[in-house]
């Protein structure tokens, strides 16, 4: 049956914006990947243009036509197929009023500085000079400040910013969350156990490519429709259906880094990919569901697989082999030890999985407080250093280890951190309802490196999903219950249990 002609215009337009919307991903990752340094401020001014562009579409009056005529069209359809067109214009109309509180100037503008941003952030981290950085970021916390006004908010601005990237999610609630879960933490991190490097001196980046290239096709994420390349900080973006963007950057003296980004990253893909096999791709309903979703396949991938036992029998002897080495020179025993050790460090991106919430606990409470005015920009290397101190007994050297390590607030990204937890909460209850349904899986996974049950089975429950339901809904489909922090803390106690005995 032939779609009536009012859902045809209605989805021509949406696929227009949505089309220039990748174009726009386009540029991002060139600007970050292969962009010369002297393009940085023209760039900004396209993508700057792009953004303004498609937001105008989005916003304009006769795209509101299209849609309040698709509405009406809906009653032609068989009745089994309304529901769909229902939600997939709800929530298209959500993303539109939340648009058109945005003046296509102040979009223009935000894109502008955040891509002017990002050099200016990468040259004061190589510098380890935050007060090179600090007018620009002056600069991006008052328009998310302007942002928040626009978007309106009934208790705090930074809710209206969290709200971007989890929907209906409140400070507030998140607080009482993350401190139910820091106490659970500490006394993991208390007794857990510290395992030293194993890998006997450099391994040089070469190497480590030849290994890291092996990993997105492993997990299910082919070369036909994937690259991997280095940037300064870990990355995944989709350009479009089949063609999903990887990133990661290496360390000579710990190939772990490089290893657990791109597992990481190729579990956003992963979940792009799936997203775009979605019938009748592209439209509002299949985008991701939030960014805690979104970061649940990332830390799945990462964690509940990368460093689980069977993942690392099958790819030990590929790793050696990679790398050079022998399995006396890096026992299997001393690097599975070291892959699962729980040592407080500085940086987030290479912590262990037990103290990485901590770090987002600690993001968090400095960006709530900026955004609401309780603290000053001026005055984050001091706060920070001095949170680092109370939550890890770590002192900061230097800014570059400390306030400049994370690439989130150049990109004016206030409200992101708190989605790393949720994505650990909700990896961990997906990972524990995947194996009471395969539990067998592990066999596969060793055996053969065949992860494709479990691919299959994000692939059914998660990523077919799309947006159709609303995050706890979603949650409760799946394993039975909402989202709550017990399996993640059953899951680590357990994982310290294996590697200590």
């Amino acid at each position: 049956m032939a779609l009536p002609q009012a859902l045809e215009n209605y989805r021509k337009q949406y696929r227009k914006i949505k089309l220039f919307q990748d174009v726009a991903s386009v540029l991002h990752w060139d600007s970050e990947v292969m962009m010369p340094e002297e393009g940085r401020e023209y760039r900004s001014s396209q993508i700057a243009a792009v953004a303004e562009l498609t937001h105008e579409w989005m916003t304009d009056i006769s795209f509101l036509n299209q849609i309040e005529a698709a509405k009406k069209s809906i009653g032609e359809l068989p009745e089994w197929e309304q529901s769909v067109w229902k939600r997939e214009l709800e929530v298209l109309m959500e993303e539109k009023e939340k648009a058109d509180k945005l003046p296509s100037e102040f979009v223009s503008e935000f894109a502008r500085v955040t891509n002017l941003a990002h050099a200016e952030w990468a040259t004061a981290k190589k510098e380890k000079n935050f007060h090179s950085f600090a007018n620009r970021l002056e600069e991006l916390v008052q328009l998310s400040k302007k942002q928040a006004d626009y978007f309106g908010y009934t208790t705090e601005p930074y809710d209206a910013l969290l709200d971007s990237y989890e929907k209906g999610a409140k400070a507030a609630q998140i607080q009482i969350l993350f401190s139910d879960l820091k106490k659970s933490l500490v006394p993991i991190v208390a007794t857990a156990p510290k395992f030293k490097n194993p890998f006997p001196g450099v391994v040089s980046i070469d190497k480590q490519k030849k290994f890291c290239n092996r990993l997105p096709s492993l997990l299910g994420l082919t070369t036909k429709e994937s690259r991997l390349d280095t940037s300064n900080h870990p990355f995944s973006t989709s350009l479009g259906k089949g063609d999903k963007r990887i990133t990661t950057r290496y360390s000579e003296t710990d190939p772990l880094s490089s290893i657990f980004g791109v597992l990481h990253e190729t579990g956003h893909s992963l979940y792009e990919s799936g997203l775009s096999s979605m019938p009748d791709w592209p439209t509002p309903i299949t985008e991701f569901l939030s960014l805690g979703i979104h970061e649940s396949q990332s830390r799945l991938w990462e964690n509940q697989v990368g460093r689980s036992l069977p993942f690392w029998e099958f790819v030990y002897p590929i790793l050696i082999s990679d790398f050079g080495l022998t399995d006396k020179e890096l026992p299997f025993k001393e690097l599975y030890q070291y892959i699962n050790s729980t040592e407080k460090t500085k940086i987030r991106v290479e912590a262990d999985q037990v103290t990485y919430n901590l770090h987002i606990i600690l993001r968090f409470e400095i960006e709530r407080d900026l955004i609401n005015g309780n603290i000053q920009v001026k005055d984050l290397p001091e706060i920070w250093n001095a949170k680092m101190k109370e939550s890890f007994g770590l002192s900061i050297e230097n800014d570059a280890e400390g306030v400049l390590q994370d690439i989130h607030w150049s990109m004016g990204a206030f409200g992101y951190f708190p989605t790393y937890t949720l994505g650990n909460l909700f990896s961990s209850q997906f990972f524990k309802k995947f194996t009471e349904e395969y539990p067998d899986s592990h066999n596969k996974f060793s055996a053969k490196g065949d992860f494709s049950d479990l691919l299959n089975w994000l692939r059914k429950n998660i990523h077919s999903k799309g947006k159709i339901y609303d995050v706890d809904t979603l949650m409760r489909d799946v394993t039975g219950e909402s989202a709550n922090s017990k399996y993640l803390i059953s899951y680590l106690n357990g994982k310290i249990e294996e590697v200590t005995k």
